[in-house]
């Protein structure tokens, strides 16, 4: 069974109020934290498109059963992504006690909102959501099937992601679709926070989404980046990614907004940092020099010292080229001759890349991670890459711990890096 997540009081900072989730595990945080806490490898077969043309055929899809209880959730939409981010944005926002419901159905941790209240005390709510691919999924099906219109064309905009969120979450200040690549879960984490630091909002609502799509899977095959059977981040054997589809949502409040209104934080967000290599249009810098520097002004910004990171949550996708680079970026940044190797792991093993949700659903688990006081492992991992031996990296079915402090990092196509410090809630930091 998933751990409920304790809440405390906070009075500083920026924390997390409300988490929700979509994903291959399922609908809902807490399927997303069983299949984690248990080790499952969520990635089968593809069901949506034929993949008969490519080396490989499995990705992580949501589960038909979690798309049938959608229809009780959310109001209809010709985007997947959009109405999953929309669940996912409910859910977080009925965990943080920022809206009330109608009358609605309760479902596994969701609520669907009949109708809904402002947030409490007349709070400014902002939507910042990242994604790749936008609503490519549905513009291929327009084209592959021939019902493609020039009327018809305003769906496919990436901005329509974000129809369904103002629909079952109040929202009456900003509206920001990031599309940075594959680091734009984080991405969209930093713009909410900052804007909340800033003073433009009180409340951000803070989210990645994206569908499964034939064209990302025609990508990565030329790319040659696609696992034939599951990936293995840092294993020495390692053959490549699998994508997959999903959405998550963050709330974020600033403490003294959160505490205002009685509400209870779940994670503190005690640094963010985005950076960019200009390298290659698909490798990173083999040295990772943005990554440790994002490392680096996160825990200089945090006044945090390396030995203090209990879990890294690697963006680790299976690739041989990312996965060293990588690890040897966080050795660089965290490790080194006489220091502690720091406890790392990927999900994507479990979840596949699920790219513009990646770095939230990662956020999601941090969180849920320092509640339950359990490491999730590599759950992939066969044979470690001798590369990789500067990192202890977390066995398969994890490992209990207490977790206070969790560093998620991801990165982009391009050389886009995010790196975000989250630390356990009644933390010195909420003093």
């Amino acid at each position: 069974m998933a751990t409920a997540v304790e809440r405390t009081p906070g009075r500083a900072g920026i924390v997390v109020t409300g988490v929700g989730a979509v994903s291959p595990a399922g609908l809902g945080h807490r399927a997303l934290w069983d299949a984690v806490r248990g080790g499952r490898v969520t990635t089968g077969a593809v069901t949506r498109f034929d993949t008969s043309r490519h080396p490989s055929h499995r990705a992580g899809e949501i589960p038909r059963s979690a798309l049938s209880r959608l229809d009780s959730l959310v109001p209809p939409h010709r985007s997947l992504a959009a109405r999953c981010l929309a669940a996912a944005a409910a859910e977080a926002a009925h965990g943080a006690g920022l809206t009330r419901t109608g009358g609605g159905a309760h479902t596994g941790g969701l609520t669907r909102t009949a109708g809904f209240t402002r947030t409490e005390g007349g709070a400014r709510t902002g939507v910042f959501a990242g994604t790749v691919m936008g609503t490519r999924p549905v513009l291929d099906h327009g084209i592959t099937s021939a019902g493609l219109t020039a009327e018809g064309t305003d769906w496919a905009e990436p901005a329509r992601l974000l129809d369904l969120v103002p629909e079952v979450v109040p929202v009456d200040g900003p509206v920001v679709l990031l599309a940075s690549g594959c680091s734009v879960g984080g991405d969209a984490v930093a713009c909410g926070a900052a804007a909340i630091s800033e003073g433009e909002v009180d409340v951000a609502i803070c989210g990645g989404a994206e569908e499964l799509s034939q064209e990302v899977f025609a990508m990565f095959t030329t790319l040659r980046a696609l696992a034939p059977d599951v990936a293995r981040p840092f294993d020495g054997d390692r053959l490549g990614m699998q994508p997959a589809e999903g959405a998550a949502v963050v709330i974020l409040e600033s403490a003294e907004h959160c505490a205002a209104r009685g509400g209870l934080p779940l994670a503190v967000l005690l640094a963010h940092r985005a950076a960019a290599d200009a390298y290659h249009l698909t490798r990173p810098r083999p040295t990772g020099d943005a990554l440790v520097e994002a490392i680096g002004t996160c825990l200089r910004d945090a006044g945090r010292a390396p030995e203090e990171i209990d879990w890294v949550c690697a963006h680790g996708t299976g690739t041989r080229a990312s996965d060293g680079v990588e690890a040897r970026a966080i050795v660089s940044a965290l490790g080194g001759p006489g220091r502690h190797r720091p406890a790392v792991s990927s999900l994507k093993g479990m979840l596949g890349h699920t790219q513009g949700a990646a770095g939230v659903l990662e956020a999601v688990v941090a969180v849920l991670a320092m509640a339950a006081g359990h490491l999730p492992g590599n759950a992939t991992l066969r044979r470690p890459d001798p590369a990789c031996a500067g990192l202890d990296l977390v066995p398969p079915r994890g490992r209990e711990a207490p977790v206070a402090t969790v560093l998620s990092l991801a990165f982009g196509l391009g050389g886009g890096v995010s790196a975000l410090l989250l630390g356990a809630a009644g933390g010195d930091d909420e003093a």
